[in-house]
Parts: structure tokens; C-alpha cells; sequence
């Protein structure tokens, strides 16, 4: 077992956030079974005071599942491999791992902390109301979370249980062994990086384009939502691919080093927090934007101001695509007005 004080802090975060949750689901089970806001008797009156002491709980487990997040990218990507022989970054740290552990932990821990959001951003927008008339949704949104909450913590002891700090790993060895020849480190599922670079220029072409319409438009248009949540979730894993393959090489100066942890590490600017940070944002506000409407689309009082909202985190999404932008592909153009070519020729 893996007794490091920071992953002692992580999965008492989770814990907590846990404990949070766990006292908060009686009211929203309640909640969920007999709410009626028509009603002014003294169960309801009861039970609207039970739930907004539940809100309070979730916003506070929201926060803390936040930071054991946070806490646990970097403890990974900074900490715990100083204490695995063989580890220098990340990859060592995972490698260290029990078989598909780190997949399943990082996995988890972005499910809740997705759902968590979505449920915060409802429960923002009933707070906004005199009537709270989306309380029975937010309770029944809330009651899914503590089951995914529960299998994170455990998938968090499970991962951490199967590191053993007397064995060594190969690390970045395990970076470079994935490639026999150098096509196979030129392509990305056979398509070379040619193709896959088209379609990142193409996706954050029509992610701006589209998110900037949205912000600035007043006319209630579906498919607009509909096509920049689209764009989103078809534009995340191209620019992870397109950020690990071809745009980390002009943060390390080395080719063919597709290592997504190092971006982390202070040799080379720590810039992996704002770069996957921003991809993070950006995926969870495009979520939200495409959900929060649907929830109240039948009521005409409370659809105008998902709608704003909704503007709300499609100019969000702009603005976090141009800080993407920047960090990510400046290097690049940097290195090429100084050197004439581009570093894969």
C-alpha cells in the first residue's frame, strides 16, 4: 500500500465529500417523494428548509470533490513519483499502479466531479426562482451522485493499494517502446498526423464560430446548442490526441514523445494544468449548456434563463478555447518563424 500524506489528504477529501453527500440524500429522498410547492402546510414548509441545508451539504461536496481532484492530478503528475524507483513523472506513477487502475481512477473521478457540476448548475438555477420549482429534478439528480461518489473512493484505495514504492517501473521507457517503427509514431489509429490536424484546425474553427454566435445571440435556436455541445465532445479527443502527438513535442523540444503527464512537470511550465484544466472547463460547460434547457424546456418562466445561461458557458467556451490556443500552439508557431520548418519537417 501507498501511505503518501497527500494521498492520505485526497481520499479523506473524498471521504468527506462522501459523509456530505450520504447526510444530504435523506432530505432529497424525501424531497423527491413529496414535494408540492402549491401546498403551504407545515411538511412542505419542512421540507423546503430540509432541502436547502441538502443544497448546502452538495455545494460543499461539490467543492471538496473539486479539490481531491485537483489534489490528486497533482499528486500524480508532481509528487508520488518521487517515491517509485524508476518513475520521473506521471506515466511512472500510473504505471505503478494495479492492471487499468489510473484508467478507471481518472475515469471515475471525472464522472463525478461532471455530475456534480451538472447538479450544481441546476441547483444555481432553482435557487434563482422565488418557487424553487426545479427542486424535485435537482433531488433526483442529486440521489444518482452518492453511488458514483462511492465507487470513486473505492477505486481511489483500490489503485493506490496496488503500488508497490520498492518496485521499479520503466516510466517513459514505456512512452518510446509503444512504437516499432516511426510510421506508427507519425499516425494516430492508422490516420496520419496530417489528417488528424486537419480536423483539429476544422473542430476549433467551428467550436469559435459556433460558441461565439451563441453567446452574442438573442433568438432561441436549439441546433445551435445542439451543434456546439456536438462540437465539443467530438473536439475534446482530437485535441488530446493532437495536443499529446504532435503539440507536446514544441513544449519538450523532442520528437515523438507522447507523454501527457510531462506537461505537467515545472521543466516545461507546468502548462498541463491550464491546457487539460481548459479541456476539462470547456467539456463540462458544453454539457451543461446542452442539458440545463432540456430540464425546463415545458416551462416558459424558468426556459429564458437556462437559455442565458446557457450563452453564459457557450462564451465561456470561447474564451477557455483561445487560452487552449495560445498555450497550446505558440510554441509551434514560435518554433517555426525561428527555425523556417515546422520540427517534423
Amino acid at each position: 500500500m501507498f501511505w503518501h500524506p497527500l494521498f492520505l489528504a485526497v481520499i479523506s477529501s473524498q471521504f468527506m465529500a462522501l459523509l456530505l453527500l450520504l447526510a444530504a440524500c435523506p432530505a432529497w429522498l424525501n424531497t423527491a417523494l413529496n414535494w408540492d410547492p402549491l401546498v403551504a402546510d407545515h411538511q412542505q414548509l419542512s421540507l423546503e428548509t430540509k432541502a436547502e441545508g441538502a443544497s448546502i451539504l452538495g455545494r460543499a461536496a461539490f467543492g471538496l470533490s473539486l479539490f481531491s481532484g485537483v489534489l490528486l492530478v497533482f499528486g500524480i503528475a508532481n509528487i508520488f513519483h518521487e517515491d517509485i524507483p524508476g518513475a520521473m513523472c506521471g506515466t511512472g506513477v500510473c504505471q505503478a499502479m494495479s492492471a487499468d487502475g489510473s484508467t478507471r481512477l481518472l475515469l471515475y473521478n471525472g464522472l463525478l466531479i461532471m455530475l456534480m457540476k451538472l447538479w450544481y448548475e441546476l441547483d444555481k438555477l432553482n435557487r434563482m426562482l422565488a418557487q424553487m420549482p426545479l427542486t424535485q429534478i435537482s433531488a433526483r439528480l442529486f440521489l444518482t451522485i452518492p453511488v458514483v461518489a462511492t465507487l470513486t473512493l473505492k477505486q481511489t484505495y483500490d489503485s493506490f493499494a496496488g503500488i508497490r514504492p520498492n518496485q521499479p517501473v520503466d516510466c517513459c521507457a514505456v512512452v518510446y517502446d509503444q512504437f516499432s517503427t516511426i510510421e506508427q509514431a507519425t499516425s494516430i489509429f492508422g490516420l496520419g498526423d496530417r489528417m488528424w490536424l486537419i480536423a483539429f484546425i476544422v473542430l476549433n474553427t467551428l467550436l469559435l464560430i459556433v460558441s461565439v454566435a451563441l453567446s452574442v445571440s438573442r433568438i432561441d435556436r436549439p441546433w445551435e446548442r445542439s451543434a456546439l455541445a456536438a462540437i465539443t465532445w467530438l473536439w475534446l479527443p482530437v485535441a488530446a490526441l493532437i495536443l499529446v502527438n504532435v503539440l507536446s513535442a514544441y513544449h519538450y523540444d523532442v520528437l515523438h514523445h507522447h507523454c501527457p503527464w510531462c506537461l505537467f512537470l515545472p521543466e516545461h511550465h507546468l502548462v498541463g494544468y491550464p491546457l487539460y484544466g481548459g479541456m476539462a472547463f470547456i467539456g463540462m460547460e458544453g454539457l451543461t449548456l446542452f442539458i440545463l434547457p432540456l430540464f425546463v424546456k415545458h416551462d416558459t418562466g424558468i426556459y429564458p434563463i437556462a437559455l442565458n445561461l446557457g450563452r453564459q458557458a457557450a462564451k465561456k467556451i470561447a474564451m477557455a478555447q483561445l487560452l487552449f490556443l495560445i498555450i497550446a500552439v505558440l510554441p509551434a508557431i514560435v518554433w517555426r518563424l525561428r527555425y523556417g520548418v515546422w520540427m517534423s519537417g
